[in-house]
């Protein structure tokens, strides 16, 4: 039977790589898309045996896309791709149930192994979030203080968003917006934008400026 991958990257020569490595090493028919919003189509269209899938899209973070994975009647094998590596955002890739986290600064042959090992049913992580796994039990970081509406909020902010495209954007009102941009400000101990972009590109919840 064929089996059907999905690639979730928005970086246009990365995901045509993907796209040829799954084909010609790994033999599977391969969907691929950039956005959250189109992942979203293709998950509802098919069932899909493995899905590589980014953390950071334009229009979503790739722990949201991850918890709709898991909840898929058949779900699939799920590698995290990642460029923003630390000991929180592998733990929670884990719980909310990734088989691979994968730096992409790591090796190719970390990724074969990586695609070779969840197709068979197991799980794999790099040499470098294993590392950060065995950080995460001696020295646990913050990343898990705040709620998933509090990190697409921290997101937005960290993109340039204003309150009131915020507030359209998750479907809130300005002063809910300004309520969770409080909380978040209190929790993390940062009391300006600078800082609280500074902490999304931290947990890979955007990418740096250029």
């Amino acid at each position: 039977m064929t089996r059907r991958a999905l690639i979730i990257e928005d970086q246009t020569t990365l995901r045509e790589l993907l796209t040829e490595l799954l084909s010609a090493v790994a033999d599977y028919q391969v969907e691929a898309c950039a956005t959250g919003k189109e992942a979203r189509t293709l998950m509802a269209s098919g069932v899909f045996n493995l899905v590589l899938l980014d953390l950071v899209l334009p229009d979503a973070h790739g722990l949201e896309l991850l918890t709709e994975l898991r909840a898929l009647s058949l779900r699939p094998r799920v590698i995290v791709l990642t460029a923003h590596a630390r000991p929180g955002v592998v733990r929670t890739a884990m719980e909310r149930g990734a088989h691979a986290v994968i730096s992409k600064a790591a090796p190719l042959r970390e990724l074969r192994e990586a695609i070779d090992r969840v197709s068979q049913g197991g799980f794999y992580y790099c040499s470098e979030t294993s590392r950060l796994l065995r950080d995460a039990v001696y020295a646990p970081d913050e990343d898990g203080q705040l709620t998933q509406r509090q990190l697409q909020v921290l997101r937005a902010v960290a993109s340039g968003m204003s309150s009131k495209e915020i507030a359209s954007a998750l479907s809130l009102s300005e002063k809910t917006v300004a309520n969770h941009r409080a909380r978040i400000m209190d929790r993390l101990g940062v009391h300006d934008v600078a800082g609280l972009t500074r902490y999304a590109m931290s947990l890979g919840l955007v990418e740096p400026s250029a």
